[in-house]
């Protein structure tokens, strides 16, 4: 639970590194809508896009903008008429190799999991028994030998019901694969040749629970969050080339995805199956560079919720602000780094040398960032990130061609989108190293 901090030993608990939970919104939760972009409300948006009937949105931004905390917001809002299914791909999978049907065998078991938990359906639905059948089937793995069944005692094992059964498959399917590759691709290679039973099994099953969920005067809605945290190229695998079995699902269902998912060729064939939502970072500078001052005041408020603004010496934190570009996280671990100095050295407040010390540390980081080391597998070399940089710092219109090496740049965060009349910049850690190196002298 969160506590304000009203001294620097308290300042690292303030400013964790994780998205509000529910019931920490009423004390902590600024409204940034109107500084995000002043059209239209992301979560207004989502409401709006999720009138339609199993409909599918990617909600897309750089991580660290606020995704979760959003999605949070979102849940507490329509909580009442809303039956809310959420997981995390990152608690449940290995994002580094996901793949579309990992994601479908999570969202099975988490339906069964919550239909058992909430009883949403009969304990042995003949359709999550057909599931599980075809599970067990394509898989060779048997129901007996899961821990799904209680002890009888004597060697005698009692059935807990299909949902259990299932749940306990699935388990062990996800056991399996994370044990071997072998196991991954074998399995994957025979789901994928039985995918169609597979969707039309869930959707019978999905029509079973919406229905049973309508007499209760709700809705079905599926959050998977942290697909931001996969590669590019698996975030475009599973939404562009192997998206069929996502998009025909009878639920709705929302994806937390990356900018970059966004900036493809195809992006006009994942319009025709999902809905498109962007989450933009909060402005600190205009396009011109110069200081956005609703941008700072709304972020000094988010700062002066979660801490006492007398921790901070005049003008320190106007500089952070400035530095982090908008993007909230790197602005809280730059208080915390900044605090735990301070607080180390014996001050009784953030002075501009230890927030200097915490712009160095971030800066480390961007570093690496915008560093290839050895010979690059995508082509892309240091020198490339550099060149773009430079150009972007150097342009007006801020808006460069969205290709392989601004995707690249976005998905580090070394380069950000902001809102209203789409526009990029440098993140300011980035242009501080590039000036640094000398490599912003001829501009």
């Amino acid at each position: 639970m969160l506590k304000r901090a009203t001294k620097l030993s308290e300042i690292r608990l303030a400013f964790p590194q994780k998205p509000l939970a529910a019931d920490e919104f009423e004390e902590f939760y600024v409204p940034v809508d109107s500084e995000r972009d002043d059209f239209l409300s992301r979560v207004t948006e989502l409401k709006r896009n999720l009138e339609e009937e199993n409909v599918k949105i990617l909600f897309a931004g750089h991580r660290g903008s606020g995704k979760s905390t959003e999605l949070n917001r979102l849940t507490r809002d329509i909580d009442l008429t809303t039956f809310i299914v959420k997981f995390s791909v990152f608690e449940e999978l290995d994002v580094v190799d996901l793949n579309y049907i990992d994601l479908v065998m999570v969202i099975v078991e988490k339906l069964a999991e919550q239909s058992e938990k909430s009883d949403l359906i009969g304990k042995n639905s003949k359709y999550f028994e057909k599931i599980r059948n075809w599970l067990a089937d394509v898989t060779n793995i048997k129901v007996e030998e899961t821990g799904y069944m209680l002890d009888g005692g004597a060697g005698v094992k009692a059935d807990r019901g299909i949902l259990s059964s299932l749940i306990g498959l699935i388990a062990e399917f996800k056991t399996a694969i994370k044990a071997s590759s072998s196991n991954k691709t074998e399995y994957r290679l025979k789901i994928e040749q039985k995918i169609g039973l597979l969707t039309e099994y869930c959707n019978l099953a999905l029509n079973e629970i919406t229905l049973n969920l309508k007499k209760q005067g709700k809705k079905l809605l599926i959050i998977i969050e942290d697909i931001d945290k996969t590669e590019t190229t698996i975030a475009h695998d599973i939404f562009f080339k192997r998206s069929g079995i996502l998009s025909e699902l009878n639920v709705s269902i929302i994806f937390a995805v990356s900018i970059f998912t966004l900036t493809t060729p195809f992006l006009a064939d994942i319009r025709d199956r999902f809905k498109m939502v962007n989450l933009p970072m909060l402005k600190t500078t205009d396009r011109n560079g110069e200081r956005f001052d609703s941008g700072h005041k709304i972020i000094t408020e988010i700062v002066k919720r979660r801490a006492d603004l007398s921790l901070f010496a005049g003008g320190v934190l106007e500089k952070m602000i400035e530095r982090s570009g908008g993007v909230l996280r790197d602005l809280f671990k730059m208080i915390e780094d900044a605090a735990n100095s301070a607080n180390e050295k014996k001050f009784d407040k953030i002075e501009q040398k230890t927030s200097d010390g915490a712009f160095d540390r971030l800066k480390q980081v961007y570093h690496s960032m915008i560093t290839v080391e050895g010979k690059p597998e995508t082509g892309i070399t240091t020198n490339d990130l550099y060149d773009k940089l430079k150009e972007l710092i150097k342009s007006k219109e801020k808006k460069p061609p969205l290709d392989k090496i601004i995707v690249l740049l976005l998905s580090c965060l070394a380069v950000l989108e902001y809102n209203g009349k789409q526009w990029f910049d440098v993140h300011p850690a980035v242009k501080s190293l590039l000036k640094e190196m000398g490599e912003l002298d001829d501009l």
